[in-house]
């Protein structure tokens, strides 16, 4: 297969021999909005796939605690930048040596410009505000653009955290469950994740779950269920298929 989006050959789909299967993802528009602890490990694992554009949309600076949530390590010279070092601008830095197609958007999506998002192909949601949440989904569905949406809520008690990792999938073909999924589980005041505690390994795990979501929406790997919305629950280890449950 040949894709000239990458900087450099995909030698690890052409030796596995599975390299046809990423003729599913080419000519693919994908946006990501909110590129914090979730959203920048979906922009990791998205940008190994051929697709032909990945728009990124938040309009945050870069801090230090960022760093801790962040895929790989962040030199450190960047930490002189930090006052005008934009998230964007510091992804589309990193992730632009191995993909093509990476475009920043330093702003948020609001209301006022969600008709940017028009002709996207799927949309990753990963925002901490069910109000900018839910005003975002409202808008892709009246443009008939599907979506996963990320959640991550955690709580300390007895000295330990405890909490739920959550993926929500939306098309115009399947959206009646939404109201009973998303912004249930994180209450933004009780939320200790809005703390900046470092859990990065849940931010991963977050977004590993939506991007086997959404390989599973193009037909990558085999979906005997077709969940649009699971949960993973950490002091149990249970991930459970909400559409399907035990």
């Amino acid at each position: 297969m040949k894709n000239d989006i990458f900087k450099y050959p995909d030698t690890n789909s052409s030796r596995a021999k599975i390299d046809y299967l990423n003729y599913k993802f080419e000519n693919q528009k994908i946006a990501i909005i909110g590129l914090g602890g979730t959203g920048s490990y979906i922009l990791d694992f998205v940008s190994k796939t051929p697709v032909k554009e990945i728009h990124l949309f938040d309009g945050d600076t870069f801090q230090l605690h960022n760093a801790f949530r962040a895929p790989g390590a962040t030199p450190t010279d960047k930490f002189d930048e930090l006052d005008r070092l934009t998230k964007v601008g510091y992804y589309f830095e990193i992730y632009s040596n191995i993909h093509g197609g990476i475009i920043p958007h330093h702003k948020y999506v609001t209301k006022e410009n969600i008709e940017n998002l028009s002709g996207f192909d799927l949309v990753f949601i990963s925002v901490d505000s069910n109000t900018a949440r839910s005003e975002i989904i409202n808008n892709l569905l009246s443009m008939n653009i599907a979506f996963i949406d990320v959640g991550l809520g955690v709580k300390i008690v007895d000295d330990h955290l405890i909490g739920t990792v959550r993926v929500t999938a939306g098309t115009n073909l399947k959206n009646d469950h939404l109201a009973d999924r998303i912004g249930s589980m994180e209450n933004e005041e009780e939320n200790e994740y809005s703390t900046n505690i470092q859990i990065a390994e849940l931010n991963c795990l977050n977004a590993v779950l939506a991007v086997i979501k959404w390989k599973k929406i193009n037909g990558f790997y085999q979906d005997l269920k077709e969940e649009h919305n699971s949960l993973f629950f950490i002091n149990t280890n249970k991930l459970i298929n909400e559409d399907f449950a035990a």
